[in-house]
């Protein structure tokens, strides 16, 4: 019984890290996206959406804007999202401080390459300023996964000063959730835990950094942020699940933050902070929430 239960355990490890179809590995991020929130966010927020330039938004609590205003970026390896997660954490610190959340719902890869997402992001962003709605209240830039390295991008172009961003006053605060910060995926295989493999994570994520990248080199500095210049940035809160196959990203990035010398807090949490289903229950999520509620707070001025 034993060399069966061996061999079984042994066919199933083999089968895991067999190569699927391109489509499936697609296909199953957009069947998880949710483009709209679900009851629970329904019910607690006033939600509009909002077409700005070519990028559809979503506002929850749009008349709290005086109070600050949380600009999300979901994930989704530029192919999906957002995810109930992504709304679930969004309705949840716009509730904490009263104020607005807006989710920007970039357009994604393979019918958009870069940098249309990034152009997006500017675009709306850039509304944003002319209105007086990132003018009249600090505001916050949050994000996940992919979401990252638009946010980092985003920061670096306001700092310098470039393009439609010029006249943007900086976000008080970035958030960075599991972020995606080198679409080399260099760091990727490396399991530092000794615990985890990601064979069909990878493989996605090659796949998803091709199709949106498209003829730009992925070490471009817009596309990996771990190969930009990062100081004089806003304080950053950077947090990361240690099953998270972005771990080994999250330590680099945090350490490259720290020597360029933007404020960094930084926070591991067991397991996987992922966003694909909903937020994850549990205590260490659930200090996490406060954890990033409180930066929040003090950001825009509600502690």
């Amino acid at each position: 019984m034993s060399r069966i239960r061996d061999a079984a355990i042994m066919a199933g490890r083999t089968v895991r890290r067999l190569p699927l179809p391109k489509a499936f590995y697609t296909h199953t991020l957009r069947e998880a996206r949710r483009p709209m929130p679900g009851g629970g966010v329904l019910k607690r927020h006033a939600v509009d959406v909002e077409m700005i330039d070519r990028t559809r938004c979503v506002w929850l609590d749009r008349h709290h804007a005086s109070n600050g205003v949380i600009v999300h970026l979901h994930g989704g390896a530029f192919l999906s999202g957002p995810f109930p997660g992504d709304w679930a954490w969004l309705s949840r610190q716009a509730d904490a401080q009263q104020c607005a959340g807006l989710l920007v719902d970039y357009r994604t890869a393979p019918d958009h390459q870069h940098p249309v997402a990034l152009e997006d992001v500017e675009a709306v962003l850039a509304r944003l300023a002319g209105s007086g709605a990132l003018g009249e209240a600090p505001w916050v830039l949050s994000c996940h996964n992919a979401g990252a390295a638009l946010a980092l991008a985003v920061v670096r172009r306001i700092r310098d000063g470039v393009g439609p961003l010029a006249d943007i006053p900086e976000p008080a605060l970035v958030v960075l959730m599991s972020p995606w910060a080198d679409l080399e995926l260099a760091n990727t295989g490396m399991t530092e835990t000794g615990r985890r493999d990601f064979p069909q994570e990878r493989r996605l994520l090659t796949l998803a950094a091709q199709s949106y990248a498209g003829r730009t080199p992925l070490d471009d500095q817009d596309l990996s942020p771990v190969n930009a210049h990062l100081h004089d940035l806003p304080p950053i809160h950077l947090s990361v699940g240690t099953d998270d196959i972005f771990l080994t990203d999250a330590r680099v990035l945090r350490l490259q933050l720290e020597e360029a010398g933007p404020e960094v807090s930084y926070r591991e949490i067991h397991g996987r902070l992922a966003f694909l289903s909903g937020l994850r229950p549990g205590e260490e999520m659930g200090r996490l929430l406060t954890e990033q509620r409180a930066a929040i707070a003090k950001a825009l001025g509600t502690d």
